[in-house]
């Protein structure tokens, strides 16, 4: 709590900076919500900067303490949701996306006893990687270098393994379709459906957020995609544009705008 009334300080001076992070938030801002107004935006930033240093003053939490500390620190909404996907007996992918707090969805699943697998993109700072992996495999599980492919994710998902899958960053066309995120169409990769076909696995879409109001990580979970993945490509990828959209309504300064989410545009806008 000291922790977070110290954000609560620091958030107004730091939100006044002019910076290219800044920038960037905001750019991405009028791309989702054209129809929000200056002061709306200025806002949503503040909010979204109060958010980030509470989660960022707390990061190194997992690494030190103890997986029945840590398990106190959760809240969980939408727990039905995971225990009829485990009741399937198949293989889950979780659907996520990039929040502040996106860490402590797999820190959450794997402390549960889940066996988990993602994806990383090394950063290149040795000491950073270190920790990021030390922290993400406290309780078990397997980390892949993002360049591994589809095929290191689905031998995993057919080991018996779950997946934390996060594809909602902009990584260019190709492997991409043009589909609506909020009120812009955006590259949106297309691996999702033929993971879970390739992976016979069900979809459950998955969120971390922090509860200011309680001072706990929030993980929540959403219904199963059911008949999934179809036979419209296009459709399916909106699916899952449409999911992160619902998990992020309310809870919009919960989400790490400052990544590439609409950097390549369509060829006609250009």
């Amino acid at each position: 709590r000291c922790r977070d009334r110290l954000a609560n300080l620091l958030c107004v001076p730091l939100s006044r900076l002019p910076c290219a992070f800044r920038r960037k938030v905001l750019e991405n801002f009028e791309y989702a919500f054209p129809a929000q107004s200056v002061k709306e935006r200025e806002a949503l930033y503040r909010a979204f900067i109060r958010v980030g240093l509470k989660v960022i003053f707390g990061y190194g939490e997992p690494f030190f303490r103890s997986q029945d500390f840590l398990k106190k620190t959760f809240l969980v909404t939408g727990g039905e949701h995971l225990k009829s996907a485990l009741a399937s007996g198949k293989p889950l992918i979780f659907l996520g996306s990039h929040s502040w707090a996106v860490d402590h969805c797999g820190l959450y699943l794997s402390a549960s006893g889940l066996p988990m697998c993602t994806f990383m993109h090394t950063s290149g700072n040795r000491v950073y990687d270190w920790f990021m992996n030390s922290m993400r495999l406290k309780f078990g599980g397997k980390v892949y270098e993002r360049s591994s492919g589809i095929r290191a994710l689905v031998r995993c998902l057919r080991d018996g393994y779950h997946l934390a899958f996060y594809p909602d960053q902009d990584l260019g066309e190709h492997s991409a379709l043009f589909v609506p995120f909020f009120a812009t169409p955006k590259a949106t990769l297309v691996v999702l459906p033929r993971l879970a076909a390739l992976g016979r696995a069900l979809v459950v879409p998955m969120f971390a957020a922090y509860n200011e109001e309680h001072h706990l990580y929030e993980v929540i979970f959403d219904a199963p995609f059911d008949n999934y993945p179809s036979a419209d490509l296009k459709a399916d990828v909106r699916r899952m544009n449409k999911a992160i959209e619902d998990a992020l309504k309310g809870r919009e300064m919960q989400y790490m705008w400052f990544l590439r989410f609409y950097q390549t545009r369509p060829a006609e806008s250009e």
